[in-house]
């Protein structure tokens, strides 16, 4: 993205470069016409002031690649046209002209000007200062209070000059900087995607490979005693397994166009929690759900939160103490969801060790994105409880 901005400047540059030769012809003319309109009427300058008109432009065509170099030159040009250039009627109650100094400052403006902008902070506006502060010396140092005024005003309109670049400086890095925050964003919002999705996939497959081990082993047994019930068990699988792939299927069409009317499974949510612990019970896997309170439709972030947050912690009890019951918890409130898994009593003989624990790092950012918190541990009775907690706002209400 940085670089396609950067290209479309280059762009917007070759498209006005065209401009800068216009412009600084006209600059020139500029010049002349303030070298000849005085106060006191027109006084077309002559072979010397033309001199110094033409060598104080000249360095400015140069000004956007050397600013520097040329705000010196052009400096230095004015200061010796102040100092040799400019004559005084000997008679000091003559009435001096505040134009005197034309066309000075307005080759010191232009490359101060330049400098200031194009070079951000001290370096770019102290020597547009320094320059007007050398105009402003040697004016009063070679003319003294006869042309005191006249000083002053090439020195505040060169001073002019250099705040007006240094307005347009801080522009360009604010624009800058608001395009370097945009892009930090961007790019944070896409990996936070990316994880979301990650834990999405993780959640799918944790569940229905659980469920189809489970599954496989029972069937396994059953052909021996029972083929009509491992029958059955090895229809759950081919169910669980075409469930699996179905959302798989919608979790990876997020990361692709669907602009082609490809229909995609819809975000699961609380309305199909039934569907999820039919799955678990097929599975032999002891499962109730006991609701309290008004349920109400939760926002799809919300409503997928509460799902993967249940559906993580009953994979994880069928994992890691199989044979154990699962109490599942919801809790409605005015403005909170409560939401408990426990296997209220310990470990059975086929439990398989802690795990990695990644379950539980990916159930409470669940919780935390939903604007909730989780906590999880051992019961006092030797089981395991997760419980979180999760603000309700329904999907017509906004966060408050």
């Amino acid at each position: 993205m940085g670089e396609a901005v950067t290209a479309g400047g280059r762009a917007r540059e070759r498209t006005f470069s065209w401009a800068w030769p216009a412009f600084d012809l006209l600059y020139l003319l500029g010049m002349f016409v303030t070298a000849t309109v005085r106060e006191s009427g027109r006084d077309y300058p002559g072979p010397e002031l033309t001199t110094f008109v033409l060598v104080s432009w000249l360095p400015l065509l140069r000004r956007r690649r050397y600013p520097a170099a040329v705000l010196a030159v052009v400096a230095f040009v004015e200061v010796v046209h102040i100092a040799i250039g400019v004559s005084v009627p000997p008679d000091p109650t003559a009435n001096v002209a505040m134009g005197a100094f034309q066309p000075v400052p307005l080759a010191t403006m232009a490359a101060a000007f330049t400098l200031a902008a194009l070079v951000p902070g001290r370096r770019g506006w102290a020597p547009g200062v320094a320059a007007s502060c050398a105009l402003l010396a040697i004016g009063i140092a070679v003319h003294g209070r006869v042309l005191l005024a006249t000083s002053f005003v090439a020195f505040d309109l060169a001073l002019m000059a250099v705040g007006a670049g240094v307005l347009i400086s801080n522009r360009r890095e604010r624009v800058a900087r608001d395009e370097h925050d945009r892009q930090t964003e961007i790019r944070g919002e896409v990996v936070a995607e990316r994880i979301r999705i990650a834990q999405d996939l993780h959640d799918v497959l944790a569940h229905h490979l659980t469920l189809v081990n489970t599954q496989a082993g029972v069937a396994d047994y059953l052909l021996r005693t029972d083929p009509a019930a491992a029958s059955d068990a090895l229809r759950d699988i081919a169910g669980n397994t075409r469930q699996a792939l179905d959302e798989l299927r919608a979790t990876v069409g997020m990361l692709r166009d669907s602009s082609d009317g490809d229909p995609l499974r819809p975000t699961p949510g609380t309305d199909q929690l039934g569907e999820l612990l039919d799955g678990f019970r097929s599975a032999g896997t002891q499962v109730s759900l006991l609701t309290t309170g008004e349920p109400v439709k939760l926002p799809v972030g919300q409503d997928l939160a509460v799902y993967r947050i249940i559906q993580e912690a009953v994979t994880n009890a069928t994992k890691h103490a199989p044979g154990a019951p699962v109490e599942i918890g919801l809790h409605w409130q005015r403005r909170n969801l409560t939401l408990s898994i426990t296997n209220p009593v310990g470990h059975t003989p086929g439990f398989q060790g802690p795990g990695t624990r990644h379950g539980l790092i990916g159930m409470r950012e669940r919780a935390v994105t939903a604007g909730g918190s989780l906590s999880a541990g051992p019961t006092r009775t030797g089981g395991f409880d997760v419980r979180a907690s999760i603000p309700v706002h329904t999907a017509q209400e906004p966060p408050a």
